[in-house]
């Protein structure tokens, strides 16, 4: 009986002894995988890193970024504010009119009816990107439609201004342009054919073929219409260059390749590839 006893007794404390180091080896496994949840084993296992591919120029490239970061449309807007820019702002409606025979009311007001059209869906189009969210893009994305506005009004006035010249003066760009707005608002005709012959001398000191310019401006003059002609001249090359010149957010755009630094520096890496000769 006495022998029975310590034999349960030793078989009691084996039993005790195996189940201690059985959960000593738990514990032990327990500090390995302190901290690492069954979300954070499928993020391991499943990478952040995505690709967006795009094309510039002659080559190809592909930017590896982290979608933890930025998200696809994100970089996709983005891309599209740098790049694809040019896609909304591109008009049919030419502010200058280089022909006698669209000086007529209807044209005009056809061709300010598409403008403010191009215009608004341009502008609905660039604020609806969801660039990506730092001050720099978000900047970028609201000058782009200051951008927009600004040109749209100086094309819709410069096209009303062709049949009615005097909407030229008082305005932000008139002090610059006043050669221009002068003599496209005044009645004397002298002063009209002065300025036009002024500024077709100064277009042939810039251009690399003025015996052209000459030539071109001799047979104008020999025209019926010359003076309709002087108009059109002074408009386009005199007053519409002048006043785009002054347009205030026109600077900083893609300024020396910027826009397209920093939207590289969105991606861990760029690869460049298929680059024609």
């Amino acid at each position: 009986m006495h022998k029975n006893r310590i034999f349960r007794l030793g078989m009691l404390l084996l039993v005790f002894w195996l189940a201690s180091c059985k959960n000593g080896d738990a514990t032990k496994s327990d500090i390995v995988l302190e901290g690492v949840t069954a979300e954070d084993s499928q993020r391991f296992e499943k990478s952040s890193v995505k690709e967006f591919s795009w094309q510039e120029g002659l080559c190809d490239y592909t930017g590896y970024y982290q979608s933890d970061k930025y998200s696809e449309k994100q970089i996709d807007d983005t891309y599209f504010l740098v790049f694809g820019y040019n896609s909304v702002t591109s008009s049919d409606v030419d502010a200058t009119l280089d022909s006698p025979a669209n000086y007529t009311v209807a044209y005009i007001d056809s061709s300010l009816k598409k403008l403010e059209s191009n215009y608004s869906e341009a502008i609905k189009k660039i604020q609806s990107l969801e660039v990506v969210p730092t001050p720099f893009w978000q900047e970028h994305k609201e000058l782009t439609v200051l951008q927009l506005r600004e040109l749209c009004q100086l094309e819709k006035l410069t096209l009303e201004a062709h049949l009615n010249p005097k909407l030229l003066a008082g305005t932000t760009y008139s002090e610059n342009c006043k050669d221009y707005v002068n003599a496209l608002t005044s009645e004397d005709t002298t002063v009209l054919l002065a300025t036009w012959r002024k500024l077709t001398d100064y277009n042939k000191s810039k251009n690399g073929y003025p015996e052209m310019v000459e030539r071109k401006y001799q047979e104008q003059l020999k025209s019926a219409d010359k003076l309709l002609l002087a108009r059109i001249d002074l408009m386009t090359y005199g007053w519409w260059n002048c006043a785009n010149r002054q347009r205030k957010y026109v600077k900083g755009f893609n300024q020396e390749g910027r826009m397209t630094r920093e939207f590289e520096k969105l991606f861990d890496r760029v690869a460049e590839s298929n680059c024609e000769e």
